[in-house]
């Protein structure tokens, strides 16, 4: 890191950073990698936040902020004045209402940033590299550091956070093969089975909270940022779905920790708990969103390609009768996952990026 030319200052933009959602983790864990490396990092809901000086700055930015020609706009004006612009792309592009303008962005005016990345596998990016005949740099997701044993007021241990089985993470119907399908057939076999489900779709104030600030920042900001900020305060600690602490628990202290991507086509991305869990010192069963996983082998995380849910529920009766294998899994997976998966990690590459695009300048 020595040799690397650092940006002066990092800004990430991301509105409704307070939201429970997988955008506003991502952010809060680069923001954070950059600070372990003593690199001035800061999230902001918008552009407009700038400071006016934006030479040696680094913008890490998302295709979903670009509403309006406006917003490209004023990138392009950032962008001429030396800052290095990241997008965060999202592809295929979502049929939403800003499809056409997001369509547009990537055809005509990709030019504006010279770092194009995600967290979607390079092999689901091949189509969008086609077509605009430019680079997709993979930044995969990671896990955020441990808590500071000062900062961790709950037991390590407590039976509210031990089942055998849990799953951290929202129900959603793309994930309906774990719900529909494998649980209830474990639990027809297991009746006395102790399984743990928390996040959203399990709970409906979390849904109400996030309802709430995405209103507030969209009529209530414009007319007072006080009360905006009051009430998304208050809303943030109704979101969430489980402290930190409980989290960190519930993957230590719970047998087999369940994981599942998204089951949609070209959606080719190893979510946050496939690194979480591991790193924070859990057993996984995960899905294998590649038929060979580039971050971890079965000795460390164990997968399982099928979609057939007895296979499924076979190899997790083998690991809830086998608890030695299962330790074994649990340690290498640990040790993998810290030293190679933290978001210091993820932070550092950026960091590499944004120095070969200054040293190409100069």
């Amino acid at each position: 890191m020595n040799n690397l030319k650092k940006p002066s200052k990092i800004y990430i933009i991301r509105p409704n950073i307070k939201l429970q959602a997988a955008e506003s983790h991502i952010s809060l864990g680069l923001m954070n990698g950059f600070l372990e490396l003593n690199i001035d990092c800061q999230i902001i809901s918008g552009i407009k936040f700038l400071p006016r000086k934006r030479k040696n700055i680094l913008i890490i930015d998302d295709l979903a902020n670009y509403k309006s020609e406006k917003d490209i706009k004023n990138i392009s004006k950032i962008s001429k004045e030396g800052a290095v612009v990241a997008l965060w792309v999202h592809w295929p592009l979502q049929n939403s209402k800003y499809f056409d303008l997001h369509n547009l962005l990537i055809r005509k005016y990709l030019n504006l940033f010279e770092i194009i990345y995600g967290e979607r596998e390079v092999e689901s990016m091949m189509d969008f590299q086609k077509i605009t005949k430019r680079k997709y740099y993979l930044i995969p997701n990671a896990s955020p550091n441990l808590l500071q044993k000062e900062d961790l007021k709950e037991k390590e241990f407590n039976t509210k956070d031990s089942f055998d089985i849990v799953f951290v993470g929202s129900k959603m119907e793309s994930k309906a093969f774990i719900f529909k399908k494998v649980l209830p057939l474990l639990k027809k076999e297991n009746p006395n089975l102790k399984i743990g489900l928390f996040g959203r779709g399990f709970n409906k104030r979390v849904r109400i909270a996030n309802a709430i600030i995405k209103i507030s920042n969209k009529f209530v900001a414009p007319f007072s940022l006080n009360l905006n900020n009051f009430v998304t305060n208050k809303m943030a600690k109704l979101n969430e779905v489980i402290t930190k602490e409980r989290e960190i628990n519930l993957y230590r202290n719970s047998k087999i920790c369940i994981n599942y991507h998204e089951d949609t086509p070209k959606h080719i991305i190893y979510n946050l708990r496939y690194f979480k869990i591991p790193f924070f010192g859990g057993f996984q069963i995960v899905d294998s969103p590649l038929k060979k996983s580039p971050y971890f082998t079965n000795q460390e995380v164990f997968h399982i390609d099928s979609n057939d849910e007895k296979e499924w529920v076979k190899k997790i009766n083998y690991f809830l009768r086998n608890p030695l294998e299962r330790y074994r899994i649990q340690i290498k997976g640990n040790q993998k996952a810290i030293k190679f998966h933290s978001y210091k990690k993820r932070a550092k590459q950026f960091v590499r990026i944004y120095s070969e695009i200054i040293n190409k300048r100069n």
